[in-house]
């Protein structure tokens, strides 16, 4: 059960995180982990940037659960164990999000460049778009 206040997403809009462990999850079990409390601004889309693109896409199914013990849910059994081959502990607390009609779209490849003109990273954490600019978009300047 979510203890998130109110969760009442914008339809339009997208958070945007990085992982390419997180992004082949979402494809594999429909769910999304982080760190306990992590708070989002509350958004229909979730979607995933990893070596360089932005390539899953996934509509959030419900409020982000925080406090969860996903070694103590038979229902995530397959996650925990792909937890532990990561070294991550699925016994201490995370927020869980889950997520429906996983899709690949784009891919939206990063153009983005320091001050010297050097690649780097258009997200480290997390980013918000809407979904409409997602899904036209060929670089990631144009979300």
């Amino acid at each position: 059960m979510s203890n998130t206040p109110r969760w009442q997403p914008d339809e339009a809009r997208v958070v945007v995180v990085a992982g390419k462990a997180a992004r082949d999850q979402a494809l594999r079990f429909g769910l999304y982990w982080n760190r306990n409390r992590r708070s989002f601004r509350p958004s229909r889309w979730m979607a995933f940037y990893s070596n360089g693109v932005i390539d899953t896409l996934a509509e959030i199914d419900g409020p982000p659960e925080d406090d969860v013990i996903i070694a103590a849910r038979t229902e995530l059994s397959d996650l925990a164990e792909d937890l532990r081959g990561r070294n991550v502990d699925p016994a201490s607390p995370h927020t869980l999000v889950r997520l429906k009609n996983v899709t690949q779209l784009g891919p939206v490849v990063n153009d983005k460049t320091d001050r010297l003109g050097r690649s780097t990273a258009w997200a480290q954490s997390q980013r918000y778009t809407t979904v409409e600019k997602l899904r036209s978009a060929k670089l990631t300047s144009e979300l």
